[in-house]
Formats: C-alpha cells, structure tokens, sequence
C-alpha cells in the first residue's frame, strides 16, 4: 500500500481479517490521530482525527477549526510547512478519505495559492495544489520545475488513462465514445510519464492499467474493421482476452 514519511511518522494502514466498508478510513484516522496528537502544532489536528474515528462529530468539528485558526496565527514559513505535510499526508493516504476536514482543505488552498504566487518558480506549492484543488495545470507547473516528480508524473499519467477510460466505457455495449485515435494519443501520453517515474508500486499499478488499455485498444481496432453481429466483448472473450467491462445502466 501507499505509505508517508512526515515529520519523521512512516505510516502505512494495517489489514485485519474483518473487513467493512469503511474500515481503511476508521483505522487510518484513529493511528493518524495518536501519532499527530504527539507532535508540537498537530495536537488539534491529532485530536480532530481521534474525536472523527469514535463518532464524536460536534467535538471534531469545533477540534479541526481550533486547529485551523491556530494554525493561521503562524508565520508564513510554519504555514508552508504544515501545508506541505498535510498535503503529502492526504495524498498517500487517501484510503482515509475524512483526514482533511472541509476547513483544512480550504485552509491549505489559501496558503498554497499565495505560495504559489510569491514563488512562482518553487514546484512545491504548484504540486500540492494540483492535488488540494483537483488543478491539472498546477502539476503541468510542478512537473517543469521538477521534471521527476513522481506525484506529478502519477498524477497526470492517471489524468490521460482516465480520458481512455471515459472513451471506452461503453465499449460493453460494443459503443466507443470518441476519436480511438485521440484515446491511443492520451494512452501513449500516459506511456511516457509513467516511464519517468522511479520503480514503486504506484508506477506498477499505472503500467498494469496502460497494459489493459493497450490490448483494448488493440483489439478495437480489429473488431472495428470487421462486419459481425457480435458483440465486442464476446468477441474479445473468444480471443482469450478478458477485460472489466463496465455495466452500463439507464434509468427513465
């Protein structure tokens, strides 16, 4: 699984025999919460994560906003740095999916924009703002100033397999949304980034999909030019090749 190292903390969620569906997000808010509760700054934060996990939600909230007001009462450089750790934190562990509370996302936007702004030319506060705000553009920035950036690269490598996905997801009903011409530029764009990436189990996960869309593509443009009756996934099962299709359900 995706781990982080900030201040020091190696995090990396536990598996147990029972599983629910929200299981990941309870147990990462609850060891986050002890080892944040520890460190100088983080107190409230830990606390908010701690008062998340037991169902405590007025506490957590009135928690998360201490933590955002104090933090805002900091100098500029322990602002950076507090959203810079927080940032990381979110981004590898995303499995916990309530660790940034709706305050501390606005908040890290705000410091991470007049970062950016004040310099313009430090990929830091470009990169996590791309993934705060959701803002291709700013790991576009990010990876210019820092060309090995392996968040940015991952990023934007998932950003044009996620475009192969849309086209083809209909591809179930034997339907391809799109240009196949512009799905096969997209997928080579995400061949490159995802060969500039250092090896990690992310950079697995990404050859493993482009991989998939490959023979996908491939064997669309087979059955394209062929005049049959049958459906495409049947077809692709006839060939020994097995993909996920998805459901695809309409509703009047």
């Amino acid at each position: 699984g995706a781990c982080a190292t900030v201040h020091g903390i190696f995090w990396k969620p536990a598996h147990v025999g029972m599983h629910y569906w929200n299981q990941d997000n309870f147990e990462g808010l609850r060891s986050v919460g002890e080892q944040y509760s520890s460190i100088p700054g983080y107190a409230l934060f830990g606390r908010y994560c701690l008062e998340k996990e037991s169902g405590l939600k007025k506490q957590a909230i009135a928690s998360i906003r201490a933590f955002v007001a104090d933090a805002e009462s900091r100098s500029t450089q322990e602002q950076r740095a507090i959203a810079e750790d927080l940032s990381s934190l979110g981004f590898f562990n995303q499995h916990i999916h309530q660790l940034l509370a709706h305050p501390v996302l606005l908040y890290l936007r705000a410091v991470l924009e007049k970062w950016a702004t004040d310099q313009p030319g430090n990929p830091v506060p470009h990169k996590w703002l791309g993934y705060i705000v959701g803002d291709l553009a700013s790991y576009r920035r990010a990876l210019e100033l820092s060309p090995s950036d392996a968040v940015c690269l991952s990023q934007l490598a998932q950003a044009h397999l996620n475009d192969v996905d849309y086209q083809t997801h209909h591809l179930s009903e034997s339907l391809f949304l799109g240009d196949p011409a512009t799905a096969r530029d997209s997928l080579e764009r995400a061949k490159e980034l995802i060969a500039r990436m250092g090896n990690s189990d992310r950079k697995d996960r990404l050859q493993t999909q482009a991989g998939t869309y490959t023979r996908l593509l491939a064997c669309w443009s087979e059955y394209s030019n062929l005049d049959l009756d049958v459906p495409f996934p049947d077809w692709c099962a006839s060939k020994g090749e097995q993909f996920s299709f998805w459901s695809i359900v309409y509703y009047q």
